[in-house]
């Protein structure tokens, strides 16, 4: 068994309870291996508890064991670009008509601008990505053909085609989500882990297991309480 586990959880928005439970299920499958948790972003919109989710993971890095890395999702951008007093209409509008409604509805205000100030700071410090132990944890993807090192912004949080579809080895597995999966499952390929099971859809909400001593996952847990493994297409 490895020595340390790294659990990888796909887009969250807003499921507080179904990250709760899937929290306790990692912990108890790592028992006393040390372990620690990489967010993929998008904590917000959609679901119901976009509040509780992020003062939960505010209050997680805080205590600082286990460790929680949390990245940023293009949803998490979107509520920042929406709260700023500079934004423009259609900014607002596009945070808004992509779930931003609920998000207003679980702090509730009219306004993104009137979120908690150290929860619009928490959202604005978070990184792009994780690059580690030749895995690459990012929200979206990376355009292929491109080194991990010079990736933009915006395809990491935004990107679908050519990531999507590419058999190319990105210099690393890259581990994200941002694109629901149809079986409500991660989607394994030999490049690239999708850990986005639809937990605003109805889907549950998914984490890979990370060891040490092997690229691929060890098994995947989600808020359903399976614990199961996946070989890769």
């Amino acid at each position: 068994m490895a020595k340390r586990l790294v659990f990888a959880i796909g887009d969250i928005h807003g499921c507080f309870e179904e990250l709760r439970s899937l929290l306790d299920l990692c912990s108890g499958n790592a028992g006393r291996i040390e372990h620690e948790f990489v967010l993929l972003g998008d904590y917000v919109d959609r679901g119901p508890a976009s509040n509780e989710v992020i003062a939960y993971l505010m209050r997680a890095q805080a205590a600082g064991k286990p460790r929680f890395r949390c990245l940023l999702g293009n949803h998490d951008s979107m509520l920042s670009i929406a709260a700023n007093p500079g934004r423009s209409d259609a900014e607002l509008m596009q945070w808004w008509a992509n779930g931003g409604e609920a998000t207003l509805d679980a702090y509730g205000i009219d306004d993104p601008s009137d979120l908690p100030p150290d929860h619009l700071a928490w959202i604005r410090s978070l990184p792009y990505c994780l690059h580690e132990n030749d895995r690459f944890f990012v929200h979206a993807g990376v355009r292929p053909g491109i080194v991990l090192a010079a990736q933009s912004e915006h395809d990491m949080l935004w990107i679908r085609e050519p990531f999507l579809s590419s058999g190319l080895w990105h210099g690393a597995l890259v581990v994200h989500g941002h694109t629901p999966t149809a079986t409500r499952a991660p989607e394994v390929r030999s490049n690239r882990i999708n850990l986005d099971t639809g937990a605003c859809f109805g889907g549950p909400l998914t984490a890979a297991a990370f060891g040490s001593d092997r690229l691929d996952p060890l098994f995947f847990v989600n808020s359903d309480g399976l614990r199961f493994q996946i070989t890769a297409d």
